[in-house]
């Protein structure tokens, strides 16, 4: 199929006739059948001109055939000719295949048979297949040379353990037309190539220079591409190819963020393409961190600055600006689209994608961006490439600089398509104004020494005078005071401000900082709680970056520093747990069951080992721990849903890990044949009512025969299962360097403490049939299979079912319960008048109440399992307790006042801890205007449980 060129603006082309009237008819006829293209666009450049002297007839045929299928089969061409076993045919055959390959996209893409997009993938393949095919023919005479352990049908490059990377725009396939290649070279010296692995450096090194010249000496025919050697680990001490090992130690020891950078958009291009990706999965973690990383920002930005000073970058304009480094240019977008991969991309896979335009589109999926910023940008940045593509097709320069006179921007504006120099002009700078737009937004230049509100200088001993007046107006009482706080900050009184970088970030922070809590109500006090919570932050760069960026974070930390220390605590021991508050996924995090597991397993699934897995489960399990928190006291989750997503991370972790676990302990010790297992949970966690600092209740149950396990190190069926128990026990309670994920707490098994740790399904069975306590039979009426293998849930299922539908003396197991009651008043007491859980007319008198109500009116109830408030409502249904609603209604009071004080206090039973602010926040979140009214309401709530407790186990005697 031919192709169909759309014409050029016209223009005079003396050059282009003169080119015709050489050619033979056969050439001559088609080029000038396509004169109004090629015309404009080799009367333009005279690289190309020159090109199409020496290629015309090739031309002529890649026009009809078209230019896909031209362009496949130099690629074909290319990959032949690497077969070959003599040096100067390989590198001529290269430089053939370059010329032809710039002479047609550069008149594909003008004549709109190519997109600019088709072009940079196409010019980016070919430096893909030209390295492939240099580095065939250089194993080749490895091989002659005695270098190699294999055999000579197998020298190749793929096979050559040696892996090159492309990287920048060559690993996002956006090559631009005049294009340097930046590649790097690592070997994996565990793979059997070489004859002496010892020479494995020396090599390859050899090899990766030899293929260096290939790519860029001048011969007949030019050059094929500039290589630059230089983006790879310590380029001024490091030989050109380096070991896998050293590398992953670099980068992990000493990488630096633009590195980082530099390694979004890295891809095997050439080479051993499956040891490349498995370092590029061993490398993911240093690229793609676990947390969210702020402090990026900072460094890129700086990046940009110094690109801007370095390249003299000035305003938007037209001539002499440069559209890849000028303000508004290309790699601003590309900035803005790989800060915010690197930020986030450590917890969204969908982000790690190469191509700026994928990038832009994924992290609109994601939600951190609008999709109408991914596709202004998107249109924006092609438009860009095409300009920057033209400039460098003149005379295949590597340049990126738009011309300094109208006469010869008018040249670039007609290859663009525009006849009409004004008119090009206005759609170029509008294209620069609306990156610059987007790009002020993510990199703001850093806040000033001045703030909208006057003049903020905490240098010298004596205080500013227009500083004074600013503070005070910014609300604080005692500003000398403010001054002399700050002024201690800048000396490095604190661990957080020791580092230099960590006082360039407070420097930056401290306008807005001092504005956010001159609005906190009492400025002082808030500064005082900002300084506190400072004096015992280990570290400040990672914080003040995150703060400096968002401004609804340093509201909230003032928040929680004010009314909710235990999350200002959380902070100060990981600041790392404020990630999430930006991701725009929060809500959802924080309200849907189904997205919090997806998040943890994402999490978990990039752990690349069991130790590694266990700090995983430990940083995602404080990060959503705390987003759960933070959805509750922003009021944007109510109690009964943050009892619910917590006990739905609890949940998955304890399953995700037990899967480990079982895995893990099997490597050593085996498996048991025929062996079920299940984990049997009991209290909050039953229910899904867990709080911020709930223990685990559970106890691990199996089904399997009387035998041993079949591994390394077998043990009996009890021992292996009591075993089993204590690892599973140790990957959720053991302190790491990530902290504890839980406390365990098994003392609901049978014979409690004093019984063995895992129970068999016939012990299960025996014990509460003949030994069980009242007491245990009331834990079991909510108690929960939350994992299982085979059909053991519903064996326990069934087990308790049986338990709980038994006949019972009505009478004693309500006297059991009093009495239980009565012992519990005696020896746990109210620790305070909010202790709900304990004080009379408490969390216990309803949860007995409904509990009891299983064991004796359950077959009446038929709710079998549920939850307190959902068995107190069926009382009232039933006539079994009238007032069963309205003590749901209770429970809901005293649950949100639990939840609100396990999330927001250290220690919720000192007075100390309730200041004015928490109580506010307690009663704004229990829906009472202020925090008298809540205290009386739960004084008398206290007396209708009271009541109602007493009512119930009178009636329930005579059931």
């Amino acid at each position: 199929m031919s192709t169909i060129l759309a014409p050029l603006p016209a223009a005079d082309t003396p050059q282009f006739q003169a080119l015709l009237t050489e050619l033979p008819d056969n050439v001559s006829g088609p080029l000038g059948a396509e004169a109004s293209t090629l015309g404009p666009l080799l009367e333009a450049a005279p690289y190309l001109l020159d090109l199409a002297r020496v290629h015309g007839e090739w031309l002529a045929q890649a026009l009809a055939d078209g230019p896909d299928r031209a362009f496949d089969d130099l690629l074909g061409e290319m990959g032949r000719a690497g077969r070959e076993d003599d040096e100067a045919p390989v590198a001529h055959a290269l430089r053939i295949a370059k010329g032809r390959t710039a002479l047609l996209a550069a008149v594909a893409e003008t004549g709109g048979a190519w997109t600019t997009a088709r072009a940079t993938e196409a010019l980016s393949d070919l430096a893909d297949i030209a390295l492939e095919a240099a580095l065939d023919l250089l194993m080749r005479q490895a091989f002659e040379k005695g270098h190699l352990a294999i055999p000579i049908e197998e020298a190749r490059a793929a096979n050559s353990g040696l892996a090159i990377f492309a990287l920048g725009k060559h690993g996002g396939r956006e090559l631009n037309y005049s294009s340097d290649i930046d590649i790097v070279a690592f070997f994996d010296p565990q793979k059997p190539v070489l004859a002496d692995p010892l020479e494995a450096t020396k090599i390859y090194s050899r090899m990766v220079q030899k293929l260096v010249g290939l790519m860029e000496d001048r011969q007949a025919g030019g050059y094929v591409f500039r290589t630059d050697l230089r983006l790879r680990p310590d380029p001024g001490s490091t030989p050109v190819a380096i070991s896998f090992d050293a590398a992953l130690a670099y980068y992990e020891v000493r990488g630096q963020n633009w590195e980082r950078a530099a390694w979004i958009k890295a891809r095997p291009c050439a080479g051993d393409k499956s040891v490349g990706e498995a370092f590029l999965k061993e490398l993911a973690p240093y690229v793609w961190r676990k947390h969210l990383d702020f402090a990026t920002i900072a460094d890129i930005q700086a990046m940009k600055r110094q690109i801007n000073v370095s390249k003299k970058v000035g305003d938007i304009r037209v001539e002499g600006h440069n559209v890849k480094l000028g303000r508004g240019g290309i790699r601003e977008i590309e900035f803005f689209a790989q800060t915010q991969q690197l930020i986030a991309g450590g917890r969204d896979k969908a982000l790690r994608v190469r191509p700026t335009a994928q990038a832009l589109a994924a992290l609109a999926e994601a939600d951190w961006i609008s999709p109408e910023t991914a596709t202004e940008l998107t249109e924006t940045y092609w438009y860009l490439r095409a300009v920057e593509n033209r400039l460098q097709m003149l005379r295949d320069e590597q340049t990126h600089t738009m011309p300094d006179n109208p006469e010869a921007v008018a040249v670039i504006g007609r290859l663009m398509g525009e006849a009409d120099l004004p008119a090009f002009e206005k759609a170029y700078r509008a294209a620069l104004e609306c990156v610059a737009r987007y790009y002020a937004e993510l990199f703001t230049q850093g806040e000033t020494l001045g703030s909208g509100e006057g003049n903020l200088v905490f240098t010298g001993s004596d205080d500013d005078p227009e500083t004074l007046e600013t503070l005070t107006a910014m609300g604080f009482a005692d500003a000398s005071k403010a001054i002399q706080t700050v002024r201690k900050w800048h000396y490095g009184s604190y661990a957080a401000t020791r580092t230099s970088a960590a006082r360039a970030h407070l420097t930056e922070l401290l306008p807005a900082l001092l504005l956010t809590l001159g609005r906190a109500g009492n400025a002082d006090e808030a500064l005082a709680h900002f300084d506190d919570f400072l004096s015992r932050l280990p570290a400040g760069v990672q914080l003040f970056a995150l703060l400096r960026n968002h401004s609804q974070l340093r509201t909230l930390l003032v928040q929680f520093m004010a009314s909710a220390p235990r999350m200002a605590e959380a902070v100060i021991h990981r600041a790392h747990v404020m990630d999430g508050l930006i991701d725009p996924a929060f809500a959802n995090d924080v309200t849907h069951r189904d997205v919090l597991v997806g998040k943890v397993d994402a999490f978990l699934a990039d752990a690349r080992s069991y130790e590694d897995l266990i700090d995983r489960a430990r940083i995602i399990g404080q990060e959503q721990k705390f987003l759960i928190a933070a959805g509750l006291l922003s009021g944007t989750v109510s109690a009964l849903g943050a009892g619910e997503q917590f006990t739905a991370l609890a949940e998955t972790l304890l399953n995700r890990l037990f899967t480990k676990v079982q895995d893990e302990f099997a490597i050593r010790h085996g498996r048991i044949a025929g062996a079920e297992v299940a984990l049997l949970a009991f209290g909050k966690m039953a229910s899904g009512e867990m709080t911020f600092t709930s223990d685990l209740d559970f106890i691990l149950l199996y089904d399997a025969p009387d035998t041993e396990s079949d591994g390394e190190r077998q043990l009996s069926t009890s021992h292996y299962f009591a075993r089993l128990t204590q690892r599973l026990v140790a990957a959720v309670s053991a302190p790491t360097a990530e902290g504890v994920l839980y406390e365990a707490d098994m003392r609901l098994r049978p014979s409690g403490n004093s019984g063995p740790l895992a129970t068999s399904l016939a012990g299960f069975r025996a014990y509460h049939k003949d030994n069980a306590w009242t007491w245990e039979h009331l834990a079991l009426s909510r108690a929960r299979v939350i994992a299982a293998t085979g059909a053991l849930g519903d064996k326990v299922d069934s087990e308790i079912a049986e338990v709980m539908s038994r006949p019972r003396d009505i009478a004693k197991t309500i006297d059991d319960v009093v009495s239980m009651r009565a012992l519990m008043a005696r020896e746990r007491k109210p620790r305070h008048a909010f202790d709900l859980k304990l004080v009379s007319g408490g969390l216990v008198d309803l949860e007995f109440i409904a509990q009891s109500a299983q064991l004796v009116a359950g077959a009446q109830l038929a709710l079998p399992q549920e939850t307190t408030a959902r068995v107190l409502t069926g009382l009232g249904e039933t006539g079994l307790l009238p007032q069963g609603q309205r003590l749901a209604e209770i429970h809901g009071v005293y649950s949100t006042a639990l939840q609100v004080m396990s999330s927001a206090l250290v220690s919720p039973f000192k007075e100390a801890a309730w200041t004015p602010t928490f109580k506010e926040l307690l009663a704004h979140l229990s829906n009472y205007p202020d925090f008298g009214r809540l205290e009386l309401d739960i004084a008398r709530m206290r007396g209708e449980v009271e009541a109602a407790a007493s009512e119930w186990y009178g009636k329930a005697r005579g059931l």
